[in-house]
């Protein structure tokens, strides 16, 4: 079944699954898109206030934003979304690190002037093993209504 609109729960808390965050795939994607030494240079991150290799928060949230698509918009009549809104990386992802990602939604409007869709507003929330929330969103999507 394709979730529409009209089949989105207010309050719904939607599990849509858990990462690993591997030094490899925290190098690759740091060399290729945010080479700060905490995020590519196990030495000089060893120097930081980290004490030690933390990920890019943009790699914490893209791997979550996978996990969102794979277990959510991918059965959902999803149209975009306008944005991400307060978006925080609450507590450094180190190597080894499993987060789990949740979907809450807030709130669901009918667009006034389309009929064919609904603004969904919504927060992902990411914790690590020890419960620590490391990523945090709120977003409104565009979601297709029934025909």
């Amino acid at each position: 079944m394709t979730r529409t609109f009209e089949d989105i729960e207010v309050g719904a808390v939607h599990d849509v699954g858990s990462f690993e965050a591997t030094e490899a795939e925290i190098g690759s994607f740091a060399e290729r898109f945010d080479p700060q030494p905490i995020h590519v240079d196990p030495a000089s991150a060893a120097e930081s206030m980290y004490d030690g290799l933390i990920a890019s928060g943009w790699y914490t949230a893209s791997a979550s934003m996978r996990l969102l698509v794979d277990g959510f918009f991918s059965d959902t009549v999803s149209m975009g979304s306008f944005g991400v809104e307060e978006l925080r990386w609450r507590t450094p992802v180190r190597p080894g690190d499993v987060v789990s990602v949740e979907l809450e939604v807030l709130d669901k409007t009918e667009s006034s002037s389309r009929e064919d869709r609904g603004y969904v507003e919504n927060e992902v929330r990411g914790h690590n093993e020890d419960g620590e929330e490391v990523v945090y969103w709120r977003a409104t999507n565009i979601i297709g209504r029934r025909e």
